[in-house]
């Protein structure tokens, strides 16, 4: 029932939008821009700059009243966002070094990223042991191998295993779910969806699914959450571009 709900919303906003011209639709990726990055950054549990200083931050470019990392943390996500919006722009396939550039980008000025882990991490309130660092490589040429060679029944199956995949794996030190949360959207945005966020309300219950999927090999609570988000996604574009018109 919800892919009917999905696909029914897919082609009520493509209606609409030959309707409204362009600039509506470009002031409600600038609004979606500074509710992710809230969210983005604010889901790590550390970044203690609010949502309107988030908006004011991505506007000026500097905050003085906040520390250099939680600034860039600001900057650099938005940064990772555009980047992927030029990728699927021009048609870029993500790949590992495309991977490797955009958690470069996430961790910019704050530490050397690009590089796969070389020790062992444990994730706070988790029971699952991230891939073993000397597994980390391997682990990550399968996941790409695998997209190769993996048939999804949908579009969004893909972006669903790819980001609770990568989640999964943890190759990086730090920056792992902001990551993750970006080539989530990289896909949705690929295959003509609208890119979502996770708001802080529903942490909890979007680290359960991801621990489902880690723990049980169970994607399908997550791919439901990742669903409901984005049919809330278009409900809340539809209304807002109906609006406008």
């Amino acid at each position: 029932m919800e892919k009917d709900i999905l696909e029914v919303q897919r082609n009520h906003l493509q209606n609409i939008l030959k309707e409204v011209d362009q600039e509506a639709l470009e002031d409600i990726m600038e609004a979606f821009k500074v509710v992710y990055t809230y969210d983005a950054i604010s889901l790590e549990g550390q970044n203690r700059i609010p949502y309107e200083d988030v908006k004011t931050l991505i506007q000026r470019k500097t905050l003085l009243e906040y520390s250099e990392r939680e600034q860039k943390e600001v900057l650099n996500h938005v940064a990772a966002f555009e980047k992927i919006l030029s990728m699927v722009k021009h048609k870029e396939a993500m790949t590992e070094d495309k991977l490797k550039d955009l958690h470069e980008m996430v961790v910019d000025g704050i530490f050397q990223g690009g590089v796969y882990r070389n020790v062992n991490i444990q994730m706070m309130g988790s029971t699952h042991q991230p891939t073993d660092h000397a597994k980390v490589y391997d682990r990550m040429h399968k996941l790409f191998s695998s997209l190769e060679t993996m048939t999804f029944e949908t579009p969004l199956d893909e972006a669903v295993y790819f980001h609770a995949t990568l989640a999964k794996i943890h190759p990086f030190l730090d920056g792992n779910g902001r990551l993750a949360r970006l080539v989530l959207n990289y896909y949705l945005i690929k295959n003509n969806d609208l890119p979502i966020s996770i708001p802080i309300k529903l942490k909890e219950t979007y680290i359960q699914q991801l621990e489902t999927f880690k723990i049980d090999k169970n994607i399908k609570p997550l791919k439901a959450f990742i669903e409901n988000l984005l049919i809330e996604r278009y409900e809340d574009v539809i209304n807002t571009l109906e609006i406008s018109k």
